[in-house]
């Protein structure tokens, strides 16, 4: 009885420990909080869930804005500019880092500080939900406005850790309708990984795209996964320990 009791103890860990997680898609426990965000990805997935996730070299993550709704943006149209991205993965073999990103969208923007505009990706939403119907069961996508994609991604090893440091542009203060609509409030964005299906559903939608208003700027494209060059502005616990558990647990049954 014994024996059987550690074997149930190591199996009650196993399942504890997996529904601690969740799959992919998932919201992202971190957030992008006034312009900056620094997203540890394992706390919500697991490594195995991770690496399937990024096996065809692609991250799709979903964005849900939280901006003030103050003109040039309003409650149903508001936008943020990505000044940096970059998806860092340390694995058994060394440390990947990745910066080449894309939305759909881009504006020409003046940093603050800069004497130059310069073209920017930008992320678009609104306030509350769309009507959105997810495409994949138990996520609600209709939460989420828009899509940033990170491609490129090729490892090797097993993953270790994983982090995403993502900083939004701080436009200039000229009273520019571009530089007003894509600056950031001090709200927060929450961020999800999306599946493939998720995030060509969202993408879709062009959640706030139809109530940008005319003073306001912007380029809508459809970038190719061979064709991403960035704008000018912008830069280029191991699950193998928990699966042997219930061995290890026999193992000292039978010594005892």
């Amino acid at each position: 009885f014994k024996l059987w009791g550690n074997l149930l103890l190591g199996l009650a860990l196993l399942l504890l420990t997996a529904g601690a997680r969740a799959e992919i898609p998932t919201v992202l426990t971190d957030t992008i909080k006034s312009g900056s965000g620094d997203i540890d990805l394992l706390k919500d997935v697991t490594t195995t869930e991770l690496d399937d996730a990024l096996s065809g070299g692609t991250l799709y993550l979903g964005v849900d804005l939280n901006e003030e709704a103050s003109p040039p943006e309003g409650s149903t149209a508001q936008g943020v500019a990505i000044k940096e991205l970059e998806l860092v993965i340390t694995t058994t073999e060394g440390t990947f880092t990745y910066s080449s990103f894309y939305t759909n969208t881009t504006a020409t923007i003046l940093e603050q500080g800069a004497t130059e505009a310069e073209e920017y990706y930008t992320l678009f939403g609104q306030t509350g939900s769309s009507n959105i119907t997810s495409s994949t069961q138990g996520f609600d996508l209709a939460t989420f406005d828009d899509v940033l994609v990170i491609e490129d991604i090729s490892y090797t090893g097993e993953i270790l850790d994983a982090q995403l440091n993502v900083t939004f542009l701080n436009t200039a203060k000229t009273g520019s309708f571009n530089e007003e609509f894509f600056d950031y409030s001090a709200g927060f964005e929450d961020v999800a990984i999306l599946s493939l299906a998720d995030a060509q559903t969202l993408e879709s939608a062009d959640v706030g795209l139809d109530s940008v208003p005319e003073t306001v700027t912007f380029t809508k494209t459809e970038p190719s996964a061979s064709d991403i060059a960035a704008p000018s502005g912008a830069p280029e616990p191991h699950w193998l320990l928990l699966a042997a558990l219930p061995a290890l647990l026999l193992a000292r049954a039978k010594r005892t």
